[in-house]
């Protein structure tokens, strides 16, 4: 029949696994935390202006830094009005935002064309006590050889993030 040892053992055995857990319990704590920032705003002060342009008889490029200084090839005569586009930031005090132009942009005049490529001032921009900063885009024109005469344009995006 039963053994009344093997009773007993089977239920001290039951008694002290319920305890067991019990007598090593630890508790900890720890705190939530979440930062709210305010939305990214970016406003255009400035189009990035490569100036009037008489193409040569070979290819050259039109640079404006994003300093807004001009370099022209010597196979092409530069002048009028240039600059770098500029652009001002809006977000949360003293955070730090990464700047990404385009890589490119497309200038168009009816069915001509030609590309010029960007570059920003800066890949990062630490914004200040207020949340603002401003940041500028140059870039370097490629004008092809006897390119056709046209007033030429096209559109570049920006994208601003918080790192």
């Amino acid at each position: 029949m039963f053994n009344k040892n093997k009773i007993a053992l089977v239920a001290a055995v039951g008694v002290m696994a319920g305890f067991s857990g019990a007598a090593n319990a630890a508790q900890g704590t720890a705190s939530a935390t979440a930062t709210i920032l305010s939305p990214i705003t970016v406003t255009k002060t400035a189009d990035l202006a490569f100036g009037k342009i008489i193409a040569g008889a070979s290819s050259g490029t039109v640079t404006i830094s994003a300093a807004g200084s001009l370099t022209c090839a010597a196979a092409l005569t530069c002048s009028g009005t240039t600059a770098a586009a500029a652009f001002d930031v809006s977000g949360s005090s003293s955070e730090i935002v990464t700047i990404t132009p385009d890589s490119s942009v497309t200038l168009t005049s009816g069915a001509n064309s030609m590309s010029a490529s960007l570059n920003a001032s800066a890949a990062t921009l630490t914004l200040n006590g207020s949340g603002a900063g401003s940041f500028t885009v140059g870039g370097v024109l490629t004008v092809g050889a006897s390119q056709a005469a046209g007033s030429y344009s096209g559109n570049f995006n920006v994208t601003v993030n918080y790192q």
